[in-house]
């Protein structure tokens, strides 16, 4: 079973155990002896190529947990701009139905000119409402409105809690992009780690599958414990593909036929 040709695929996790172990094992052969320059030469291509895919397994299931945080935030922040935004333009609404109010067309006059599509724009995607909520917020706080938010008695302390709900909404959005993209940046990165590993372990394969001449059992067995790491796992993973494969193609039992009395 080859390296990078086999049945079942080796997980980046998998993979660092295996070259850490690997690793460990080497450096335990080393230490006994006798000097063997040509497999010893592995110990730092293993420890760099280990180190390397934990960091990017690391980072990855780090920029993972902090992408669903961030999801979880910027949901929160939405609903925080939905909620204000329902605020000010029910009131609005509310003013500008009322029969005898002398500032009722002024109401209706700010509604239309703060929020054009009505409470259309909640529905939008959160960069898209952002944008376009920031729009309703600098039309309702442009100084020729001054006048008539003071004859409506709109609570001006509404808009602060919208623009600090803004701010939110878009520094959580951002948070929740770099994360994505950090998870990303090690996906790309993890990948070239793979292909030195495949580069590497199928060199030491080879090595030590070639070290030991005919007939000389302990050599043998000493190369087979070298490799167990990636013989076991090689084999792990051909047995869960294979059972994978059976549970796909095996076909339920016919229902027995019924019998009459």
């Amino acid at each position: 079973m080859s390296v990078n040709r086999s049945p079942g695929k080796l997980s980046r996790s998998e993979k660092a155990t295996i070259s850490r172990k690997l690793h460990d094992k080497l450096v335990a052969r080393a230490q006994t002896g006798p000097a063997e320059p040509a497999l010893d030469i592995f110990i730092p291509q293993l420890e760099t190529i280990a180190g390397q895919l934990e960091t990017h397994v690391a980072g990855k299931d780090a920029a993972n947990a902090a992408r669903v945080a961030h999801v979880d935030r910027t949901e929160r922040a939405d609903a925080d701009v939905d909620n204000w935004t329902r605020h000010i333009h029910l009131f609005l609404d509310v003013e500008g139905r009322h029969r005898h109010s002398p500032h009722a067309a002024s109401a209706r006059l700010l509604q239309v000119a703060a929020f054009p599509t009505g409470l259309d724009l909640v529905d939008e995607r959160i960069p898209d409402e952002n944008a376009k909520v920031r729009s309703a917020l600098t039309t309702l706080r442009a100084p020729e409105h001054a006048q008539t938010l003071a004859a409506l008695r709109l609570p001006l302390e509404w808009l602060d809690f919208l623009q600090a709900a803004l701010d939110e909404s878009d520094a959580a959005y951002a948070d929740r992009a770099s994360a994505r993209g950090e998870g990303g940046e090690h996906v790309l990165r993890g990948r070239s780690v793979e292909a030195d590993w495949v580069d590497v372990v199928g060199r030491l394969r080879k090595y030590i599958e070639s070290r030991s001449p005919a007939g000389d059992l302990d050599r043998m067995a000493e190369s087979r414990a070298l490799l167990a790491p990636l013989t076991d796992a090689l084999a792990h993973a051909k047995a869960l593909a294979a059972a994978r494969t059976t549970r796909r193609t095996k076909k339920p039992a016919p229902p027995a036929p019924e019998t009459t009395a």
